[in-house]
This record gives C-alpha cells, structure tokens and sequence, in this order.
C-alpha cells in the first residue's frame, strides 16, 4: 500500500456552504470522514495569500486543516504564492507584493513562509509536508521569477534566490531538524525530459528538497507509461521520494450544472479505461501499483485533485472526475489507492 493516499481536499469548505452533501449509499455523511474511511491518510490544501472570494485563505484553510488532523489524517500545504490559481500558465505575485522585487521579494517571501506555518502549527494544525509553489515548470512570482523570462538561461538565477528564501522560510518556522518536509512540484507527470531538466537545474543552482512533486492528467500529460518511466526515472536519478501531487480521471463524460468540464471528449480517456466509476477506479489503482512499483520504494504515494468538487451554485468544472456521483454517493474510486491490480 502507498505510504501517502491522498486527496487534495480544498474546495470543502466553499461546497459545503453552497449547500453540496455527501453521502454513502444514500445516507448523509461528512466528507472527510467519507475519506478516511476508505483509506486516505493525506489531504492536501491549498493556500492563497489574500484571495478576495476569501476561498482558500489562511483562516479556513487553518479550520479545515485542524477538522483533517483531529479525523486522523496528515496535511500537505500547498502554497501558492498568489492571491488566486498557480499553474504554469499563471504565476501572478499577490497585490499585497506588488511593486517587490530583488531582496525586498525574497524577505517577503520567506517571511510569509515563516509566519504561515507557525500560524498552521500555533493552531494545532501542523503539516507533514509543505509545497513551496504550484506547479512551478516555468517559475513562480512572475516576472522576477519566471525561469523562461530571459535569454541565456539567466532566468534560473532569478527563480532559484526565491526558491532559497521559501525554503529558509521553512527551516526558520521549526529548526531545520523538525521542519515539515518540503515539496517541489511540477507538471511533467509522463515527460521525463522535462522533468528531469528542472530538477538538474534546481540541483546545479544549490536548491535543496525532500520529495519530487508531479502532476499527471492523461488527457493533457500522456500515457500511464510515461508516467510510469518518469517516476522510476527520477527515484533512480535523485534518490528522493516521488509523490503525484496531482491526478483524476472521469466516471462520467456526463454533467450535473452549466459550467464547461475539463474533460468531456472520448478522446480525452485513455484506451482500457472507460469513463464509468469501474474505469475510474482502475485508473486510482493503475496509479497506485506504478508508485509502488518504483526503485528502491521511493514511490511515496499520489493525490487524487478536488474528488470533493460536486456541482453547486458557483459551478464545477469537475463534477465528472469527483469521487461522488451527481447524487453526492462515494464511488469505488474513493478506495482505489487501496486496492492495486494484480
């Protein structure tokens, strides 16, 4: 079984106050509990720095960290670094550091980093682990630390300064000793080159990390095969723990509200894997027999993205690829990380 079964929990509180529930055959239960029971041991949250819908920000993100904890569960802290989503097509600095840059950044940076984990910790919520950006392929804090911004490579420079006062941000809110462990994540879940060039070049620039963080969605990243290649690649090539950050798949190609879905085509769905909750499953355990397959047991687990995403007033574009029917029922793939294929 993968040490880490996780679900990345953090549109709970926004789904639960638009009145979304949750059940099991029928019956009404809490979310995280639904979870836990089926054998996740990890939830993950992500944190904006000053969002102005107030969704993902330091207090409820704390209340829910706290209400995971007391279930029994570890958390991983996503930081964002923004004020709304970072991907690798975004990576906007929030408004509160607008006008920042060179070492003014970098002691924000680090300050923020600091003062919010002790906050988690001071509230009884302390993480097991904390990613320091979202996948950051491209850089974080745009423009001062997007890597493609300069010719020549230079932009690395720039990139790695804020990625070391992330991380002394860490090691000042517990001791280097106790600290969580840290995260770096990316989205080159089935592409190896890639993956492996931003990891060399964190390598080279003295940046230091405990575990290789990935996304991988089918649709947009490849083939479970590639996947696969990439994890065992990089457990060999860095003798670090590798973690899927991010992955889901579909139950459905249906939809429950009138926003667009991310997935919605056939072609989008890998061959052998129908999007039904049976197809769904077999892809959380296809995924948990490849971390479990890599050298030496340095797959350390995945994350399943928002399974708590329901449909509800503000509208989801994942309603499909969510761990709960339309009818708001737990499906088999809830315990897939649990179950591998033989």
């Amino acid at each position: 079984m993968m040490a880490w079964r996780g679900a990345d929990l953090s549109f709970l509180p926004e789904v639960e106050a638009q009145g979304g529930v949750f059940r099991v055959a029928s019956v009404l239960r809490d979310c995280v509990q639904i979870v836990r029971e089926r054998g996740v041991n990890l939830v993950r949250l992500r944190l904006w720095v000053q969002p102005p819908s107030g969704n993902n920000a330091l207090a409820p993100m704390i209340a829910l960290a706290r209400r995971v904890r007391l279930a029994g569960m570890d958390v991983l802290l996503d930081l964002h670094y923004s004020d709304t989503w970072a991907d690798p097509g975004q990576q906007a600095p929030p408004a509160s550091w607008a006008g920042l840059s060179g070492a003014a950044l970098a002691t924000t940076l680090r300050e923020y980093t600091r003062d919010t984990l002790r906050a988690f910790r001071d509230a009884g919520a302390a993480p097991i682990a904390v990613q320091l950006g979202n996948e950051i392929t491209d850089g974080m804090l745009w423009p001062h630390g997007r890597i493609s911004s300069q010719a020549g490579g230079a932009g690395w420079s720039g990139f790695a300064t804020l990625m070391l006062a992330a991380r002394q941000g860490v090691d000042e809110a517990w001791g280097a000793t106790r600290r969580p462990r840290v995260v770096i994540h990316i989205d080159r879940g089935a592409d190896v080159g890639g993956a492996t060039w931003f990891f060399d070049n964190l390598l080279a620039r003295g940046v230091s990390w405990d575990i290789c963080g990935l996304s991988y969605y089918p649709w947009w990243h490849g083939s479970l095969q590639a996947c696969q290649t990439t994890v065992r690649t990089l457990a060999t090539r860095y003798g670090r723990p590798v973690f899927l950050a991010e992955t889901a798949y579909p139950w459905t190609l249906g939809w429950n509200d009138n926003t667009n879905n991310l997935v919605g085509l056939p072609s989008q769905l890998l061959p052998g894997f129908a999007a039904t909750p049976a197809g769904q499953a077999a892809f959380g355990a296809s995924i948990a027999r490849i971390m479990l397959d890599a050298p030496s047991g340095l797959g350390l687990g995945a994350c399943w993205w928002a399974p708590d995403w329901l449909a509800n007033p503000s509208g989801s574009a994942w309603e499909n690829c969510a761990w709960f029917d339309f009818g708001g029922n737990v499906l088999p793939a809830a315990g897939a990380w649990t179950t591998q294929p033989s």
